[in-house]
């Protein structure tokens, strides 16, 4: 008799663990294996906030040439760098854009955002600096836009 208690005591002390350990896991029955991260890279909040701005950087895009009639981004582009002010400590740090105008595969330019503390950062308010002018490539070479 006390051997089929101790049985029925551990069988429910293992359902009860497997039943911690399942509910543990946080398993969602519409996804595949357990709950996806929802917490974004730095890299993809701040793809997510240019796209957000998209027709500011592309009217400040027309702004630079009355020629302009469209502009195309390359969203992978993206990229965030250290740049220097002539100091050790440096100036800060830049993420810059480069894109297309009018659907013409042979022009190119080159944004900047500024990120006032880290990288990691996504601008407080959006700031745009002509990195690079609007070029096209014509003659063998890369000639500012007219």
């Amino acid at each position: 008799m006390k051997k089929g208690k101790l049985v029925i005591l551990l069988a429910i002390a293992s359902v009860i663990a497997g039943g911690v350990i399942i509910a543990s896991q946080k398993q969602d029955i519409f996804s595949n294996g357990t709950q996806q991260n929802k917490h974004h890279s730095p890299k993809e909040k701040q793809l997510a906030y240019l796209k957000d701005h998209e027709k500011d950087m592309a009217d400040f895009v027309k702004s630079l040439s009355p020629k302009v009639d469209s502009v195309q981004f390359n969203w992978d582009s993206m990229e965030v760098g250290e740049i220097g002010n002539g100091t050790p400590q440096g100036g800060g740090y830049m993420l810059t854009l480069d894109g297309r105008i009018n659907n013409n595969k042979d022009t190119k330019f080159t944004l900047g955002i500024p990120l006032k503390r880290d990288s990691n950062e996504v601008p407080e308010e959006l700031v745009i600096y002509e990195m690079q002018p609007i070029r096209i490539l014509r003659d063998g070479g890369w000639f500012l836009y007219d």
